[in-house]
């Protein structure tokens, strides 16, 4: 009798999301990851919006549900790093929380539209404030709308985009480290 061969579960890595945008993003990162044979789940959540703090909450409650949360490998959040300094001004600073939880933050510069746009070929190192990221995304972009979906995301965007903006932007570069779709370089330490 021959024997079945033990199938390795899918490392767990849990994804805090603000909404439905983001988490589109994240599926556009597992559909690279399983096209690069990682052997992976990444769990995207999204929260129902908020201030940053807010977004770190959810994730936490969520995390402390988690049926698995013993077998999650990483615990990763994405914000808009456009929010951060008033939230931090208005006493509502997500990072000692997300501390706390061994929770990393990963900051969208400005926000998921100011990355997007910088994902298209020769645009990595735009660097575009909060209020024109959509409409500068619009431009390379024209059929772009809010929330996009997965499949619009990995129609347009493959890993190639991801590596080459990633050397322009640490915090994207830091994701996808963590991810395993870009290998870590030597002088950052996470």
């Amino acid at each position: 009798m021959r024997r079945r061969s033990r199938i390795e579960p899918r490392q767990i890595i849990f994804i805090g999301v603000e909404g439905p945008s983001e988490r589109s993003f994240v599926q556009l990162l597992a559909r690279c990851c399983d096209d690069a044979e990682l052997h992976l789940h990444l769990e995207a959540k999204p929260a129902t919006g908020g201030d940053t703090l807010a977004i770190v909450e959810e994730a936490k409650r969520r995390l402390e549900r988690h049926p698995a949360r013993m077998e999650i490998k990483t615990k990763l959040v994405l914000l808009d790093r456009d929010r951060l300094d008033q939230d931090i001004e208005a006493g509502r600073d997500p990072r000692p929380l997300a501390l706390k939880g061994n929770i990393t933050l990963v900051f969208q510069q400005p926000n998921l539209e100011g990355l997007l746009l910088r994902l298209h070929s020769r645009q990595e190192r735009r660097r575009v404030s909060a209020h024109d990221a959509l409409a500068e995304l619009r431009k390379v972009w024209p059929e772009y709308r809010k929330p996009p979906t997965s499949y619009q995301l990995r129609q347009r965007f493959a890993v190639s985009d991801l590596r080459r903006a990633a050397r322009h932007d640490g915090e994207l570069r830091k994701l996808l480290t963590v991810v395993g779709l870009e290998a870590a370089r030597p002088d950052e330490v996470r």
